[in-house]
């Protein structure tokens, strides 16, 4: 089933409105092209501008945040780091196991959340090389629960601060 974005998800904020609704989108175009039958390059591109477009989206608000004085900023910052570590984890994983993954040296993320062990159960299958993509559904699940919690937890708290300004700051 796919996300959507309503009018309850606001947190008053144009920007910031747009880009959840956004990313809420690029999670469905995700698990869209996870169901596209034979195309790995649609899903390592799509995942890649997901992972792009969040990094970018958290700037805009935390830009936002120290424009508003937010004095919930550092945790959010905080919060950021983590979610971008865990979705740079998932994509490694998910490059992994479409085999499109590139030769990298660095160090995997600071915050690595889903283990090589935890994925290999998610998956079903103690080989992540034979792994079918169809078996990533659990891993799009993750996503989307990351991105949902963070929306409807986090960022709801700036609501309250938010209100103080005019809806088209950024």
């Amino acid at each position: 089933m796919a996300l959507v974005w309503r009018e309850q998800m606001s947190v008053g904020n144009t920007l910031i409105d747009n880009e959840h609704s956004y990313l809420l989108d690029q999670i469905n175009a995700v698990e869209l092209a996870l169901n596209t039958e034979e195309n790995h390059d649609l899903l390592v591109e799509t995942l890649d501008h997901l992972v792009e477009y969040t990094q970018t989206h958290f700037d805009h608000e935390e830009q936002i945040q120290l424009k508003i004085k937010y004095p919930l900023h550092e945790e959010q910052k905080d919060e950021h780091e983590k979610i971008l570590a865990e979705l740079n984890s998932i994509k490694k994983k998910l490059d992994k196991v479409l085999g499109s993954e590139e030769e990298d040296d660095d160090e995997s993320a600071a915050f690595d959340e889903v283990t090589d062990d935890e994925l290999n159960m998610l998956l079903g299958d103690d080989d992540l090389q034979s792994a079918d993509k169809n078996d990533l559904a659990p891993l799009v699940e993750l996503m989307r629960n990351w991105i949902v919690n963070h929306v409807i937890g986090s960022d709801m708290k700036m609501k309250p601060y938010l209100k103080k300004f005019p809806p088209d700051l950024s």
